[in-house]
């Protein structure tokens, strides 16, 4: 029984697809059509009808068409929003690690200042890690 009923439910949900990508090819303009001509899709979703319904929706329907079949509106696109994009970002705020770097380059500038004082026949200091 549920056998049956499974691959009446995907028999009536591929037809349903079927249709409606007939429906859409019919109805949207030739101009917003990507790859072939409007004609070409109509036969292959035809013809094909399980293969053509799908290449249709993945490679023929223009990019942002709505739900409904021929809608050209185009569906909303999400902004990206960074973090300078924030009404609290402030451009004059520090990066987190911006003290201990600014600490390692006064670590390196002491070193560097040391060896130029330092006489050569002076043996090297060990490192203060």
């Amino acid at each position: 029984m549920i056998r049956l009923l499974g691959g009446g439910l995907i028999g009536f949900l591929l037809i349903a697809l079927w249709i409606y990508c007939i429906f859409d090819v019919i109805s949207t303009d030739e101009v917003l059509i990507r790859s072939l001509p409007k004609m070409a899709w109509l036969i292959i979703v035809i013809i094909l009808p399980d293969i053509g319904s799908i290449a249709w929706l993945a490679l023929g329907r223009p990019v942002f068409a709505g739900w409904r079949p021929g809608d050209t509106g185009g569906r909303e696109t999400r902004r990206v929003v960074g973090p300078e994009d924030r009404a609290d970002f402030s451009s004059s705020s520090k990066p987190p690690d911006t003290d201990r770097l600014e600490a390692w380059e006064a670590d390196l500038l002491r070193r560097e200042q040391e060896l130029r004082r330092r006489k050569p026949e002076d043996p090297p200091s060990p490192p203060a890690w």
